[in-house]
């Protein structure tokens, strides 16, 4: 049962969040457009003022107690972006910790708003460049953390803000403690959802007044509602014309000779997907990392396998056949860099599958493709950097 204290906490909270959005309404447009698509929850139990996901803003109401109402509204604010660029709805790796998106989220937008009451990771605390896409810092960042963050994004922990309040004391604990608890719990509610995320993206086509939101912020937004891998769209471009052997009685479809006395049949469509990775040198262990991500990915689209190659300037080892997400695996290569020999094993191999993806950073010369090539070819670069560099290829 609540105390006193308690629901007094909680309907001062409450009261400061309507009047927030009501301000929004006037002031800031865009932010009220995407905060009235969640339903704001109350949750005592988290370590953070608030975060999102799922649907909601969940926020605590002894932590906001302790916020400024400009700290309110901007930490909030971070929210808002966030779910702009649907960090917590979309592009999710796999088996990444929560620290880990946490910080590659704070960097994608740490350049892009001004903070003057909340501080959350900088690109420099990692020894990364600012201005880059939460993609490309999650590929970057050290596999062991993601930097050494200031005396005061520890502190910010402490609050479970995820972003530190400046000028809040707090308690003593291990700042790489804090770090990971709070991290975890600030992205507990993060997963994917395509609902959720075409629901932004519709938002995000209709905003015309983006408020106090820099030019450069607006522009990320919007570049992040065009989807930067459309897997249905690649797995569709491969699909085979032919119908597969699987053949599935089923009761949902009549039988042709006998109609609904028998079982009918069915036949599933299936897609053979040839991968090749590049492992030369140029291509760092955090991008590794992603491009495997991408390859689990494809099992969420009805792929039973998937073969994988490694390269570099040649193959290394033979195929591997994936029939499941993975966690890890063993690498090969890390020297210079050649499509050819990629192209070679797939022309050689080509009739048992319906298309081929390259995963690569694009640094190599063009391979030349055999006359009657059998293979459908996609791209997928490390950064929209190297995709326009290497657009060519295509």
């Amino acid at each position: 049962m609540k105390t006193r204290e308690e629901e007094k906490l909680i309907v001062l909270a409450e009261e400061r969040l309507r009047h927030l959005a009501e301000q929004w309404f006037l002031s800031e447009p865009a932010f009220f457009a995407v905060y009235c698509t969640h339903r704001v929850v109350m949750n005592p139990n988290i370590s953070c003022a608030v975060r999102t996901g799922k649907g909601r803003i969940e926020y605590n109401p002894e932590i906001i107690d302790i916020l400024s109402d400009n700290a309110l509204e901007e930490a909030v604010g971070i929210e808002m972006i966030r779910l702009f660029l649907k960090h917590p709805y979309e592009r999710r790796p796999e088996h990444c910790t929560g620290s880990r998106m946490l910080a590659a989220s704070d960097m994608a937008i740490w350049s892009n708003y001004k903070f003057s009451y909340c501080v959350i990771t900088s690109p420099d605390s990692a020894g990364l460049p600012e201005g880059q896409s939460y993609e490309w810092y999650l590929a970057h960042l050290p596999l062991s953390g993601h930097g050494d963050p200031d005396s005061d994004s520890d502190a910010s922990d402490s609050v479970g803000q995820g972003e530190s309040l400046k000028g809040i004391e707090t308690t003593e604990t291990s700042a790489s403690e804090i770090s990971e608890e709070s991290a975890e719990d600030k992205t507990a509610l993060w997963e994917e959802d395509s609902v959720m995320s075409e629901m932004i993206n519709d938002i995000v086509r209709n905003i015309k007044d983006w408020g106090s939101l820099a030019g450069s912020m607006a522009e990320q937004i919007v570049a992040s509602s065009r989807s930067r891998i459309d897997y249905r769209k690649i797995l569709n471009s491969f699909r085979a014309s032919i119908i597969s052997t699987k053949r599935c009685l089923t009761r949902m479809r009549p039988s042709r000779r006998y109609g609904f006395q028998q079982m009918g049949s069915k036949f599933d469509f299936t897609t053979g997907l040839l991968i090749a990775v590049d492992t030369s040198g140029s291509i760092s262990s955090g991008m590794l990392e992603y491009f495997f991500g991408v390859i689990n990915r494809f099992f969420k689209y009805g792929i039973k396998t998937i073969d994988v190659i490694q390269f570099d300037w040649e193959l290394h080892g033979d195929a591997v056949t994936l029939e499941k997400a993975v966690a890890k695996m063993d690498i090969s290569g890390r020297g210079g860099t050649s499509f050819q020999p990629a192209i070679d094993y797939a022309a050689k191999h080509g009739k048992e599958y319906d298309g081929m993806i390259f995963l690569t950073d694009g640094y190599a010369p063009e391979p030349v493709l055999p006359k009657y090539f059998p293979l459908k070819i996609a791209w997928v670069c490390e950064d929209r950097h190297s995709y326009e560099q290497h657009l060519e290829f295509g």
